[in-house]
């Protein structure tokens, strides 16, 4: 309306400021010209960049909260609440270098290093072994122990091994620098985040947690540079059996780059990020809910003594898939305790409108509220409630044995995402996972403090972080 009524008025008003300034406009043609050029082409812009279609897509809100501030705000504080009430309803990579895998990282992950992980598997769970003691320490009595970064370098171990080789695995240097550019990613992100996004060009510059991303990234280049050196006096061959993911990444149809330091170290540390953040997150939110209903530990701790083992006395893939309650309770913990509470994060490249007439515009992000769907009572029975079994009984129900894993992806199942773009590395994940908590299954007692209830998770952005640390012996 007020746009309107002030074109109306310049309508009506023109012809009389004509007549009385008459002499003015004939002293001035020019100005004039000039003044009127300028407000016509203002307005026509103004027009213009508002007379784009409008997208359907409804905003968590919008009738109760009339301000974007105040939105914003309530999705910081209240994510969960806002993704419930909103059921049907990011990483700056420039700065950060984090982001997702590239499609050929993706391809050599779907293809022959998930199928390598059979012969993996020994060797992570010999790397659990070696370094569970130096790492996460030992016990007389109950101890206040802060597990996340322990936790955090145990997988980056074993990360190291599969992703670069056994050499990284072996080296302090790699495993700090690899996991601390995990660690300063998310600060930088935090710091770029307060600062408006044109400025942030500028102010990353000068930002102490950007400069620890360099940083790291200089750690980790010479380990790089040995590595393709070694490579390439074997003339490409593998530098080891089972092969790394930096051999699948510098051979066959990636045999262009194969010595492209910084595209291998990219590849290297984006593997890093992806894939360590939410392993460790989910295994620190197990080791929570062990603490938190110790009642499943024994039966826990029985299933995986009676795993199967090799002729080394390490624990095969088809042994750590067959650790079916110790499966069913990582997967309830993910459920109600999920590292992100959206999944299937996705742009819209092109304006597209759906079969049933919903408009997407282009450039509209969109997620699924998945922390939502994994509480909903019509899929969940008592869905609040942590049930250790719950998928472990749904799959000893008739032809429901290859269902309910914690690998598994579908419409109830969206925490790795669904369809062709599912999380090809939840594979590997969910054996580092179980070997890992297998091991302080075996080996530890754990606990909360006396008459405290599981910490509340702090929950920013839709992003769940953990709270204070359990208490842990020796068993």
């Amino acid at each position: 309306m007020a746009r309107a009524s002030l074109r109306h008025e310049t309508v009506l008003i023109g012809p009389s400021i004509r007549l009385s300034k008459l002499a003015t406009f004939d002293a001035a043609p020019k100005i004039v010209t000039v003044i009127v050029a300028i407000f016509g082409i203002s307005v026509l812009a103004f027009t213009l960049l508002h007379s784009r279609p409008k997208p359907k897509v409804p905003i968590l809100l919008q009738d109760e909260v009339r301000s974007s501030r105040g939105r914003r705000q309530a999705y910081c504080y209240k994510s969960r609440e806002l993704m419930g009430k909103g059921y049907e309803l990011d990483m700056q990579k420039d700065y950060t270098y984090f982001g997702g895998a590239p499609d050929n990282v993706v391809n050599a992950i779907k293809g022959k290093f998930n199928a390598s992980l059979g012969s993996l598997t020994p060797i992570m769970h010999e790397i659990v072994i070696r370094n569970r003691a130096r790492i996460m320490g030992e016990y007389k009595d109950w101890t206040p122990v802060k597990v996340h970064d322990r936790i955090l370098k145990l997988t980056g171990h074993t990360n190291a091994r599969v992703f670069h080789g056994t050499a990284a695995s072996l080296s302090e240097e790699w495993v700090d620098a690899s996991t601390g550019y995990v660690l300063s990613t998310f600060d930088c992100i935090r710091a770029l985040k307060a600062w408006p996004p044109y400025l942030r060009p500028l102010v990353h510059r000068f930002l102490p947690e950007r400069a620890a991303i360099n940083n790291q990234w200089r750690r980790a280049r010479p380990f790089i540079v040995e590595s393709l050196a070694h490579k390439k006096a074997l003339k490409g061959a593998f530098l080891e059996e089972p092969g790394s993911m930096l051999d699948y990444m510098s051979s066959g149809k990636n045999g262009s780059i194969a010595y492209d330091v910084e595209k291998q170290l990219l590849y290297q540390m984006t593997l890093v990020a992806v894939g360590t953040v939410t392993t460790y997150s989910s295994i620190v939110q197990v080791l929570y809910d062990l603490a938190d209903h110790p009642e499943y530990t024994p039966m826990l701790r029985e299933e995986v003594d009676a795993a199967d083992r090799d002729q080394n006395g390490y624990f095969t893939k088809d042994a750590v898939f067959e650790m079916k309650k110790l499966d069913s309770f990582i997967k309830e913990s993910q459920r109600l305790r999920a590292p992100d509470m959206s999944t299937f994060q996705r742009a819209a490249t092109a304006d597209i409108t759906l079969s049933d007439g919903f408009f997407i515009p282009k450039g509209t992000k969109l997620e699924i509220p998945t922390a939502a769907i994994q509480v909903d009572e019509h899929i969940y029975p008592d869905a609040q409630t942590f049930d250790g079994l719950r998928f472990y009984h749904e799959r000893q129900k008739p032809g429901e044995d290859n269902k309910h894993l914690y690998v598994s992806v579908g419409h109830n199942d969206l925490s790795f995402g669904f369809g062709r773009h599912a999380c090809p590395g939840r594979y590997l994940g969910h054996i580092n996972i179980k070997l890992i908590v297998a091991e302080v299954l075996l080996n530890y007692n754990i606990k909360l403090g006396e008459g405290q209830g599981r910490p509340v998770d702090r929950e920013f952005e839709a992003i769940v972080s953990f709270p204070l640390s359990p208490f842990i012996a020796q068993r």
